[in-house]
């Protein structure tokens, strides 16, 4: 057993009640250490505080997770929150020993107003290692926020989908204030200016009341992938002097490939000398048809075969990485996939020769 094995089971016998649950009398469940990321005593509350935000508002947060334990946690919510208008996206269902994972969770003023507690009970539970009984505990999780009646936005966010790469996309969000501030305005404006820009104008509304229109403008040389930003408008109210608006999206790629894994990765593992070993990757065109017109890169044992003999115009083609070594040690290649319209892609390999 290694020595970091034996470090966290003994952290677990220590920290661990022997009841295998939470001891009603302490006020501290053990669960809330996985957002703490470490032995020590955690705080009673696991909390995040979106502090005021305009009716409307559509928010989100990511809870993160390190399993600091010596087994895998099984990560369950057995309960909704106590409020609709926080609702969980997605969760890490599974932890093993030193991984991280995460809760993200949403909230939507659009119904709701005034100061607003939401309760998240996420229990965690496993198997205890000395006697095989079965451990949980319930981690408190708590949103806070307070939504103001008087700013209002629609739509809740700048949400620009999915567009192709190159491409512009325009979005555009009302603020409107109907408090008694005669005078409240906004006065300036945050935002990435290499991703977007972003102009504040004055508009009329009918029933009186104070209001702008935001509109955001995605640059067509935007970077591809998935869109987490915000745009932070600056007022002269002192009780929210910024309102945060979240920014969504995703720039396709003009080529993207399903195939590698999470870290962009075609691991073709360990491999003995004479013997290969093989994965098909799918090459993929967000707009037209295309041919492989050449695979740049290969060597050291990796090859790439193209699966369609005649290579015939298709929005989707497939290609096999094939890892035959020719010496014992590891390999990585990077690999450049040129199509006949000029789109190109990269790929890494990773391998490993054994000796037989």
């Amino acid at each position: 057993m290694s020595k970091l094995t034996l470090t966290l089971l003994s952290l677990l016998l220590v920290v661990l009640p022997a009841s295998g649950q939470d001891d009603p009398t302490k006020r501290i469940p053990w669960a809330n250490k996985f957002f703490t990321g470490n032995s020590e005593t955690p705080p009673p509350i696991i909390l995040h505080d979106f502090g005021t935000l305009p009716q409307g508002t559509v928010r989100t947060y990511r809870f993160k997770m390190t399993n600091i334990y010596a087994f895998p946690v099984q990560v369950k919510l057995p309960q909704i929150p106590s409020c609709r208008c926080v609702s969980v996206i997605e969760y890490t269902g599974t932890m093993n020993p030193r991984e991280t994972g995460h809760i993200d969770i949403k909230i939507d003023t659009s119904r709701v107003e005034g100061p607003k507690n939401v309760d998240i009970p996420v229990r965690f539970e496993c198997t205890d290692p000395r006697t095989k009984e079965p451990l949980w505990s319930i981690a408190q999780l708590e949103v806070r926020a307070v939504i103001r009646k008087d700013i209002t936005i629609n739509p809740g966010l700048i949400a620009f989908g999915v567009v192709p790469a190159g491409q512009k996309a325009m979005q555009s969000v009302n603020v409107v204030y109907s408090g008694t501030q005669r005078n409240w305005a906004i006065t300036d404006v945050e935002f990435r200016k290499d991703l977007m820009d972003v102009q504040v104008t004055p508009v009329r509304v009918r029933g009186g009341g104070i209001a702008y229109e935001i509109g955001a403008s995605l640059k067509p040389n935007a970077p591809s992938g998935t869109i987490v930003d915000q745009v932070v408008l600056k007022t002269n109210d002192p009780v929210a002097p910024a309102l945060t608006l979240a920014v969504t999206g995703e720039v396709q790629a003009p080529l993207s490939l399903r195939g590698p894994d999470k870290d962009g990765l075609v691991r073709l593992g360990k491999v003995v000398i004479g013997a290969k070993s093989e994965q098909n990757v799918i090459v993929e065109s967000s707009e037209k048809k295309i041919k492989i017109a050449a695979v740049e890169g290969q060597g050291d044992g990796v090859k790439v075969f193209v699966g369609d003999k005649d290579n015939a115009p298709n929005k989707k083609q497939v290609i096999t990485v094939i890892f035959n070594p020719e010496k014992a040690g590891p390999v990585k290649k990077v690999l450049t996939i040129k199509t006949d319209t000029g789109d190109s892609v990269t790929m890494t390999v990773e391998a490993l020769g054994l000796d037989p």
